[in-house]
């Protein structure tokens, strides 16, 4: 009695710290999304985690109260999926898929779907509609896992993201045991949920202590100046800036410093973000491109001026020069036609 008490209570705080950790990762305001989206993710494992705990120690619990927790399970895998994605722009510093929401639209077509054919009346039809689930999961697990595999080279080590493989890694290992519970027990999701969630949690924490760490180790101003100069003096020389997956690993390799470091520099010794920071060198050259190469349309410019996408190179010309690049062309060969 007491070992299925204690079980009972293993299993249900990884469900109970997951809400808590998710309504915590609600109200951050730094990387709104990203935070939102592990928030969302740690939820739905956790209605699920909570389903099964219950279900294994209460059998005779209504068959409909299924259906909410596998309706949690066609999130998980879309949900993780987004996370990686949002986490690998953050890294590469650059905007998401403006599409991201578009991958939950079919989720929430099939929720619709459980809701109006229930377990109760289809039972048979469930069974296959499960597996359906399992292998939705997995397909999104192998399209986050392609996205990780393609951005290796800013993933130098497992220290700098370790927030991002626990959830990874964790969705993966909750997978297998929920797909294995013909060889084990219908627990095991649960208890691998505890066990996974309590080190995202000691990943989370630990990451935000390094980073406190380093950030309370300010250059002077002397010292402080010269890496802006040198920083400027490297993106110059080397064009940097044209490489459209620019990060500030990337920068902070180059002139062999702390991430941190570099970013301090740049926010406080020249006021800006680092985007702006590089969009600026990219705004610089492509007014170049814009009046000495007249035949190039706007996407070529935005292209060989290190932009990833039209709409990015606009808002930045836009929001530096305080027109469009049409307008700073037309000004430019207008001004030379009248001289």
């Amino acid at each position: 009695m007491i070992s299925s008490q204690l079980l009972f209570l293993f299993s249900a705080l990884g469900a109970v710290n997951g809400i808590f950790l998710a309504l915590y990762l609600f109200s951050r305001r730094s990387n709104r999304l990203g935070n939102s989206l592990l928030g969302a993710l740690l939820l739905a494992i956790s209605i699920r985690t909570f389903k099964s705990t219950v279900y294994y120690f209460n059998p005779d619990l209504a068959v409909e109260f299924l259906k909410f927790g596998l309706s949690a399970c066609l999130l998980i895998g879309p949900l993780t999926y987004l996370y990686v994605h949002s986490s690998l722009a953050d890294l590469a510093q650059r905007a998401p898929s403006r599409h991201w929401h578009k991958h939950l639209l079919l989720t929430l077509v099939l929720i619709v779907a459980g809701i109006v054919f229930p377990y109760a009346k289809y039972p048979g039809s469930w069974y296959y509609f499960v597996c359906g689930i399992h292998a939705y999961w997995f397909f999104y697990l192998l399209l986050a896992g392609w996205q990780l595999w393609r951005s290796r080279a800013l993933l130098s080590s497992f220290r700098q993201k370790p927030l991002l493989f626990s959830a990874y890694f964790g969705s993966f290992l909750i997978l297998i045991a929920y797909v294995s519970t013909a060889f084990t027990s219908y627990i095991v999701g649960a208890l691998s949920f505890t066990f996974s969630i309590h080190l995202t949690i000691l990943s989370y924490f630990l990451q935000n202590e390094k980073k406190e760490k380093y950030q309370n180790r300010k250059l002077n101003e002397k010292d402080a100046a010269a890496l802006l100069e040198a920083l400027d003096k490297v993106m110059r020389e080397q064009q940097l800036y044209l490489n459209p997956v620019l990060s500030l690993a990337l920068l902070a390799k180059k002139v062999g410093n702390l991430q941190t470091t570099i970013s301090q520099v740049i926010n406080e010794n020249s006021g800006k973000s680092f985007n702006l920071y590089i969009n600026e060198f990219r705004i610089q050259h492509a007014k170049s491109l814009l009046v000495s190469d007249a035949h190039l349309n706007m996407e070529l410019v935005a292209e060989r001026s290190g932009f990833n996408s039209n709409s990015t190179f606009f808002a930045a010309f836009k929001k530096i020069t305080g027109q469009t690049p049409a307008s700073y062309r037309s000004a430019f060969m207008a001004e030379q036609a009248a001289s």
